[in-house]
């Protein structure tokens, strides 16, 4: 019993210092933060160096942008995002006050129910700039906006049909009261 309870303590041991113990990618960055500073301020240097260095060195600096130019670039690609959430909720409010007091057929009113719901899902609880850890999820979350606008233009243009449909049937019933 007590082996059992020492052989349980070891490994929580040494998985606590496997996980807590600090890795090396802080040296990594720090290594090639400086190598872009000699870089940068000593042209000489890249005389005298080889070929194969310098274009090592360049490269790593085109995969990995700075956190800076990340940020830059997520708060753009964040205010298009605000932006196409803005029109997706104006087009909400203009479809509800359209669609006010109109009776479709059930499965037509399913459809349109579907599609206005799940566009409204998407501005329910928006995420955050701090949600999204790269560019791409959130071009990813504008194109799920995109859609949802896409299918509410399919929306409109069901709507647009019944609005016609109900003033041809007015008009005939005015004409046959004449």
């Amino acid at each position: 019993m007590k082996a059992m309870v020492g052989l349980v303590l070891a490994i929580l041991i040494i998985f606590g210092l496997r996980l807590f113990w600090p890795s090396s990618e802080f040296d990594v960055s720090n290594v090639s933060q400086t190598d872009t500073l000699n870089n940068n301020l000593g042209s000489q240097d890249e005389t005298s160096k080889p070929i194969s260095e310098v274009t090592d060195s360049s490269s790593m600096e085109l995969t990995v942008p700075d956190d800076e130019e990340k940020t830059k670039l997520m708060k753009a690609e964040y205010e298009i995002l605000e932006l196409s959430r803005k029109n997706l909720k104006r087009h909400l409010g203009k479809l509800k006050h359209d669609m006010w007091g109109l009776k479709f057929p059930s499965d037509i009113a399913k459809e349109l129910s579907t599609s206005v719901m799940s566009a409204s899902k998407l501005l329910k609880n928006p995420h955050m700039l701090g949600a999204f850890s790269n560019v791409e999820q959130i071009k990813d979350e504008v194109a799920k906006v995109n859609f949802a606008e896409k299918s509410l233009e399919e929306v409109d243009e069901i709507i647009k049909a019944k609005v016609d449909e109900s003033a041809n049937g007015a008009d005939q019933t005015n004409s046959a009261i004449q």
